[in-house]
């Protein structure tokens, strides 16, 4: 009974081992990448067709902000 209880011991402790050499090696990994967090754009939606875009893709008018999309724009025509 002693041995079985020795193993177990030994096999959790080398899972152990091997998970803080997991995290360790994960942790190097991001670090070496270098700190590229993501800016997420502001978005905002069309007034025509009520899609969300980036800020910086869309068009303003007197209405509001409005896509580029060509059915939009012909939608708008025909209005």
């Amino acid at each position: 009974m002693g041995k079985i209880i020795f193993w177990l011991v030994v096999f959790f402790v080398v899972l152990l081992m091997l998970r803080l050499v997991n995290v360790a090696s994960s942790r190097s990994r991001s670090r070496s990448t270098g700190k590229r967090k993501t800016v997420e754009a502001a978005m905002t939606r069309c007034v025509d067709c009520g899609i969300y875009l980036p800020s910086a893709d869309a068009t303003t008018s007197a209405r509001g902000p409005l896509c580029g999309d060509p059915q939009c724009v012909a939608r708008r025509s025909d209005t």
